[in-house]
């Protein structure tokens, strides 16, 4: 049978927008990308151990099998991760970059126990844990549900190129040609914006944001419009993601530009952006890796709460999975985060921070120790005779786990080495895991993680799977893979 090509999964973006919706064809529900640049959309059915993939595709009858060897990576489509609770949730970023979502059992001296939806409870070595943070317990400030609320910009004539419009369909807005769309979502002055992006080819794509005008401007012509609010705009282009200052009579600015290396080898990605007015910064996330965090040293400029999409007509794109999510506006980068001192410390609802040694997270509080003062523990320092210092004594504290926001513990422990032949997978909400592949069946995915062991995953917590190249999994470790606005 034909194949079709590389990021052929969304060449009929093009299509499709140009016909009723009426003819839209539902999208498939995964897609599986071969090492020779081929693509096959369908559904994943099992890897065995024998490191056969089986595969259907809606065109032919029985499954395809596949070779392990063969395939670079699989992009799934699972439905809507069920709801965090209200049972302590959080997330654990490991020392080697994985992050785990779960509900916190205890955590002490030895164990962090999470109870999880896709793997039941696990146990993580302590001296794994970088950092735990906690969720609020709020829902999202704004889910995209569907295309009630948008305002679909004026494009024609601005361009010079075909205008168009977004267009919902099954969860998602697809644009092909130059479009534009917005909303006022009522972005808070810390903010979390996540939404996954696709594309095919070459693609630019700006996002506004903290905008009050839901009509896309040329750039050249600001100053000659009618008054509007500064806002940020995050230009997407390919690689490269720029993000520029929009003020009336003021110079337009930049800030550093950043390189997204997973869009040099897929066509999706989760995108999520951090803003805090307070600290004047923005922060961006690609695949749950941070990769840039600005600091606008001129303020923040933006003026209004909402947000707009505007594609400029090169390349199809889809925009999917679009979320305003609470905040505590701690911008959690992969680094731990610990004082100089190196103890553990607390972040509290307040802002204030807690250090010592943190003994334990369980039965809804948090018991640290420092000195009698409260302060940190103080460094001991060696006396002139060699003998090191006693410290200074304790002083035990309990904080209820609803106040904290935040815990990170000094290192323990070198970072776990990745097993050979390690896939590193992303989770339905983004964030990572490298682990063994032992098997997938509908029943579950077998895997060995080197952190927390043997473990059966729900197959519905995976949104990627990117497998290594055959030397690897011999047993080579790898790395972690102008206009309108």
């Amino acid at each position: 049978m034909p194949w079709t090509n590389k990021l052929g999964a969304l060449l009929f973006l093009a299509a499709a927008l140009a016909a009723p919706a009426a003819d839209w064809t539902n999208s498939a529900p995964a897609t599986l990308l071969l090492r020779n640049g081929d693509s096959l959309d369908g559904t994943l059915l099992s890897i065995d151990t024998r490191q056969v993939v089986r595969w259907k595709h809606a065109d032919v009858a029985e499954p395809i099998e596949f070779k392990l060897d063969s395939i670079s990576q699989l992009d799934l489509r699972p439905p809507a991760a069920p709801d965090r609770g209200t049972n302590h949730p959080c997330k654990a970023l490991l020392t080697q970059g994985d992050a785990l979502e779960g509900s916190l059992i205890s955590c002490n001296g030895e164990t962090l126990l999470l109870q999880t939806w896709y793997a039941g409870q696990l146990s993580i070595p302590r001296g794994q844990v970088q950092f735990i943070t906690f969720f609020p317990t709020t829902p999202d400030l704004f889910t995209a549900a569907g295309p009630e609320g948008w305002t679909q910009g004026v494009t024609s004539g601005v361009l010079g190129v075909e205008a168009g419009q977004w267009i919902y369909r099954d969860g998602a807005f697809y644009a092909a040609k130059s479009a534009s769309i917005a909303r006022d979502i009522k972005l808070p002055d810390t903010a979390d914006l996540q939404f996954d992006l696709a594309w095919s080819g070459d693609f630019g794509l700006s996002v506004a944001l903290y905008t009050d005008s839901l009509q896309p401007m040329l750039i050249a012509d600001k100053d000659k419009l009618p008054d509007f609010g500064a806002f940020y705009s995050m230009v997407f282009r390919s690689t490269v993601v720029q993000v520029a200052r929009i003020k009336k009579m003021e110079n337009l600015s930049y800030l550093s530009p950043v390189f997204i290396p997973a869009a040099s080898q897929t066509n999706n990605v989760h995108i999520q952006v951090r803003a805090s007015k307070k600290s004047n910064t923005l922060a961006l996330a690609v695949d749950g890796q941070w990769l840039q965090v600005w600091n606008d040293t001129n303020g923040f400029v933006g003026q209004g709460t909402g947000v707009r999409f505007v594609h400029n007509g090169n390349g199809p794109v889809k925009v999917s999975n679009l979320r305003l999510a609470p905040w505590d506006g701690i911008l959690g980068t992969n680094q731990p985060d610990t004082s100089a001192s190196g103890h553990d410390v607390a972040w509290l609802a307040d802002s204030t921070a807690l250090a010592g040694v943190i003994d334990s997270l369980a039965d809804g509080k948090l018991t640290l120790r420092t000195n009698a003062t409260g302060r940190p523990f103080p460094r001991p320092e060696p006396p002139a005779d060699g003998n090191m210092a006693a410290p200074a004594p304790p002083n035990q504290v309990e904080v209820p786990l609803d106040r904290v926001t935040r815990v990170a513990f000094a290192r323990q422990a070198e970072p776990a080495r990745e097993l050979p032949g390690s896939v590193h997978a992303l989770l339905a909400r983004g964030g990572p895991l490298t682990f063994q592949l032992e098997s997938w069946t509908a029943d579950g995915l077998s895997l060995r993680s080197p952190i927390f062991g043997d473990a059966k995953f729900d197959p519905n917590a995976f949104r990627r799977l990117v497998f290594p190249p055959p030397a690897a999994a011999a047993g080579a470790v790898t790395n972690r893979p102008a206009g309108l606005r």
